[in-house]
């Protein structure tokens, strides 16, 4: 392996260990998920407007390109936020768990949208995985919808993770990345008044975006440091590394965010169908690029 292929795999799982403690963050942070999700992509918009500069004008871009790269941030919106959603209605573990299907979903999506050809195994490895999810389901497992939606946010990480692919081989990842976030900031804002009509006003809530100075610095390190740095350097890494394998380095996340869960917050008290169900999802997960990569060799 070339001496800049391995920087670069180096560099992913740097990433990965940095962006395995967005779950433990966002938990600490006080603000719910959506607000939160807006705060986030309103001040990586900012941010990023100082700093991509004249490179995200049309001048410099085609109004094709510019259109991609908004509706990519779509995904976003839905990815984050569903991921966001995950943690705050669960525990940090249990998200990660559910994120770490990614890369199953990739290797149906894949495939599909490239108008491939699956292979059989990968209906045995995607039934291993629901095996696992429905013993984490079956046994005395409290944070179920949690898992459904860090799964679901997942499928929509795996989309974006696809298009980031062919995104990266044409445009600047900070200029992919500027419209990424400007795509999610208006699909948020769109958002907010049904999410106000219909579930915050028929409870007697509102929209809060009051929070602490430590919330706001926490949010403003979600939005620099995850956002826009770490983001901006992921989507460049796929210029040189299939999507497949981003995602799958990526599920050392629960490894990583999990301990780092157990140590802020003692999440270590889970029931046995869910060590053993997460064991199933993980090996699916795990198994599938060996499987795939002999396949391809045969």
């Amino acid at each position: 392996m070339k001496s800049s292929n391995i920087r670069t795999y180096i560099m992913l799982h740097m990433i990965v260990l940095l962006s395995s403690f967005i779950p433990s963050i966002v938990r600490l942070i006080h603000v719910p998920a959506i607000e939160l999700l807006f705060l986030r992509t309103l001040f990586a918009f900012i941010i990023l407007l100082f700093l991509v500069g004249k490179r995200a004008t049309p001048n410099f871009l085609t109004k094709k390109a510019i259109f991609q790269m908004l509706g990519s941030g779509v995904l976003v919106f839905f990815f984050w936020g569903l991921s966001f959603i995950s943690v705050k209605i669960s525990t940090a573990s249990v998200s990660l768990v559910g994120m770490a299907t990614t890369s199953l979903w990739i290797s149906f999506l894949d495939p599909l949208l490239s108008k491939r050809k699956s292979h059989p195994f990968q209906i045995l490895v995607g039934l291993n995985a629901i095996l696992g999810i429905y013993i984490i389901f079956d046994s005395d497992f409290g944070y179920g919808w949690g898992l459904a939606v860090g799964i679901i946010g997942a499928i929509f990480g795996a989309l974006l993770t696809i298009y980031n692919a062919k995104l990266a081989k044409q445009y600047d990842s900070y200029v992919v990345t500027f419209y990424q976030m400007t795509g999610a900031l208006l699909s948020t804002t769109l958002f907010l008044p049904f999410y106000y009509f219909f579930y915050l006003a028929p409870e007697g809530k509102s929209l809060q975006f009051e929070a602490s100075p430590t919330d706001y610095i926490l949010i403003l390190g979600l939005a620099f440091i995850f956002s826009i740095y770490i983001y901006s350097i992921f989507i460049s890494i796929m210029k040189s590394i299939p999507p497949f394998t981003v995602a799958l380095v990526n599920n050392l996340n629960p490894v990583y965010g999990t301990a780092a869960a157990i140590l802020l917050f003692q999440e270590n008290i889970m029931n046995t169908g869910f060590y053993i169900g997460t064991s199933l999802l993980l090996l699916s997960v795990f198994t599938y690029p060996i499987l795939n990569k002999y396949i391809k060799n045969k």
